[in-house]
């Protein structure tokens, strides 16, 4: 009984080291776990997986619909899946995208026109 408990034990540590580690991670890591099989690796997007492009979007517009993800989901559109993706990020792998700052990582690493 005292060597389950200890495992119980040193499983619920691994388990909030890991997600401690989630809720840690930069943007580019983020990009380049969660988000660039469907928006490539350079957010030139990718049309197999229906991920529209990044790279092309000004700073505004990505500002703007990654906080319509996070507050209203785009209600039904053909972004659900990301509305879903967003979720899972934060729900289950404990990472919150904040919209300013992955706005601005998007839009200085990937759009040509960023100064």
């Amino acid at each position: 009984m005292r060597i389950k408990k200890m495992i119980c034990a040193a499983a619920s540590v691994a388990l909030m080291g890991s997600m401690a580690m989630a809720g840690n991670m930069s943007n580019a890591q983020i990009y380049n776990k969660y988000c660039q099989k469907c928006h490539g690796p350079n957010a030139e997007g990718n049309p197999a997986k229906k991920g529209p492009a990044l790279n092309d979007k000004d700073i505004n517009e990505l500002f703007d619909a990654l906080m319509n993800l996070e507050e209203r989901g785009f209600e039904g559109s053909k972004h659900e899946a990301m509305t879903h993706n967003m979720k899972v990020l934060e729900k289950k792998k404990g990472i919150h995208v904040d919209p300013q700052s992955m706005a601005k990582y998007l839009y200085y690493s990937f759009n040509p026109n960023a100064k």
